[in-house]
């Protein structure tokens, strides 16, 4: 689909579950403009897979991992992404939006914030991690608070409502 110089660029952050997805459907529905052949947005899909030797995060030691083991973590990985970034592709093009989908390896958060700066886009997309107050205090990896205090563009965190799926 052909995007005019003008399209806003909407990056939508992918992880390997349900919520990644509403968002992504919840921003299709309701960020693009309804009436056919005027949506001027672009979407940029992007999934950020952490690293298979990652380091505890009580004690900052990194898990010794055989090559074996590292091997299937890195295959189970990059299925997870591939599974996930297909249906995005399906759902993009269900609405016939113009999109691209990247994926890359590192801590998300990061990646995330990075690429949003890098690829200059207008607006991001991430989804909210169900729980309560303390739970979201506690968590060291909420993306979503990650990318809010972090990013370099307007973040909108998308909270499921509903059952998705």
């Amino acid at each position: 689909m052909e995007v005019d110089k003008a399209a806003r660029k909407i990056m939508v952050a992918l992880h390997d579950n349900e919520e990644s997805l509403y968002a992504l459907e919840w921003a299709l529905n309701h960020l693009i403009n309804p009436v056919i052949g005027c949506n001027s947005s672009k979407f940029v899909l992007i999934y950020a897979a952490p690293e298979a030797m990652a380091s505890t995060p009580l004690t900052g030691k990194e898990i010794a991992f055989s090559s074996h083991v590292v091997g299937v973590l890195k295959r189970n990985q990059k299925r997870m992404a591939e599974k996930v970034m297909e249906q995005a592709t399906k759902l993009c093009q269900k609405h016939g939006v113009a999109y691209e989908s990247k994926m890359f390896v590192g801590e998300p958060k990061i990646v995330i914030c990075e690429m949003s700066k890098k690829l200059r886009v207008d607006l991001l997309v991430v989804e909210s991690h169900e729980g309560g107050w303390i739970k979201r205090f506690f968590s060291a990896n909420n993306i979503g608070r990650y990318c809010v205090d972090h990013a370099k563009c307007p973040v909108m965190v998308v909270k499921r409502t509903q059952q998705y799926f």
